[in-house]
């Protein structure tokens, strides 16, 4: 970013660009890109987003004679559901002295967009890691914000979807199961019959990697058909072509992390979980992306009270701006996002249990 002046610095649409462009770059939300990319989008007015679950007919429609009159199909029935969307948003304060008067990080000199971008850069990552928190809860069926859950929070809800879900006949944790003959065709069979369309996409975290690493039969396969490449290629934060020919699934691991301040490192999917969606061409009836309006100040605020009472105007998504601060001298950067990812078809979304629960006492 070009800094000629304090406007440059400041500017709403430079500031609102590399939020968005930085939150874009961790290479372990897997979940997020499902939802931004292929579902359909959502543009509420308000503060809540609404969408339709719909179910479409599966029957057969019947056959009648040539003279016969039309026989009447019942109509569809949407199921209207709304929620709060999230509102993402933090700030930092920047001193004057490390903008214009001490060293870099990394440099010899004072560079104000240098210590500008990265301060931004990583409010965009904490925004970034609870979008994505709250996209693998979409497609594990519950988005459960609180203290407990978001720490800091002061709003809570939670969101159920009711995705199906489906416990494996036989434990993927034993080595001996037919996971490649039997399981996987289960899998792919439950799928079909809840979502009347094919199984396309298979999201997983790396124990289930684990599991089909050491499946017996699975090894077999290996060695037959595609030689130890799979193995030498597994890529825990995305897709990974090399496992395609073991289900004809679109194979995604997914091992993101995130650390609450002062406490243990967390995931973000749940172990031992299969997320099964349609192939991505038909996602958009499938999860919804909603992105809620926020307001922001219409041009940079830096000269004090009057413009702090300029003209404000509405953006969607993520937003950044950045303001000055008199006592002491420096300048205060916000950045936010105000959206919900949603699933719009629960039955298209299968959560698929490799370990099936213990039966209970």
């Amino acid at each position: 970013m070009a800094i000629t002046t304090i406007d440059d610095l400041l500017a709403v649409d430079t500031l609102t660009g590399l939020v968005r462009t930085f939150a874009q770059q961790a290479e372990e939300r897997t979940c997020t890109p499902f939802f931004e990319r292929n579902a359909a989008k959502i543009l509420p007015s308000g503060t809540s987003a609404s969408w339709d679950e719909v179910t479409f007919s599966r029957h057969l429609a019947p056959v009648a004679g040539l003279d016969s009159p039309h026989t009447r199909a019942k109509r569809l029935k949407p199921k209207k559901r709304s929620s709060t969307m999230a509102v993402i948003k933090a700030y930092k304060d920047l001193p004057a002295s490390d903008l214009f008067l001490n060293r870099a990080p990394g440099q010899d000199v004072a560079d104000a967009a240098a210590v500008l971008n990265n301060e931004l850069e990583d409010l965009a990552n904490i925004i970034a890691n609870t979008r994505e928190f709250l996209a693998c809860g979409a497609l594990l069926g519950k988005i459960d914000v609180s203290e407990l859950t978001v720490p800091g929070s002061e709003v809570e809800f939670t969101l159920e979807f009711k995705n199906r879900e489906v416990d494996a006949s036989a434990s993927w944790a034993d080595e001996n199961t037919k996971i490649r003959s039997k399981q996987l065709i289960a899998l792919k069979r439950a799928y079909k019959d809840g979502a009347g369309m094919r199984a396309g996409i298979a999201i997983t975290d790396p124990n289930v990697e684990g599991y089909l690493t050491q499946n017996k039969e699975v090894q077999t396969f290996v060695r037959d058909a595609l030689g130890v490449t799979i193995m030498r290629n597994a890529n825990l934060t995305g897709e990974n072509l090399q496992w395609a020919g073991v289900g004809n699934l679109d194979w995604r691991f997914t091992d993101g992390t995130y650390q609450p301040e002062g406490g243990p490192v967390m995931r973000y999917f749940t172990s031992d979980r299969i997320v099964v969606l349609p192939a991505p061409a038909r996602l958009r009836g499938v999860l919804g992306w909603a992105e809620g309006k926020v307001q922001v100040p219409a041009g940079p605020v830096f000269a004090g009270a009057q413009g702090a009472t300029s003209l404000v105007r509405d953006v969607r998504g993520f937003y950044a701006y950045a303001k000055l601060r008199d006592d002491p001298v420096g300048i205060r950067l916000y950045a936010g996002w105000h959206g919900l990812p949603v699933v719009l078809n629960p039955n298209a979304v299968l959560v698929y249990r490799t370990v099936p629960a213990a039966p209970a006492p």
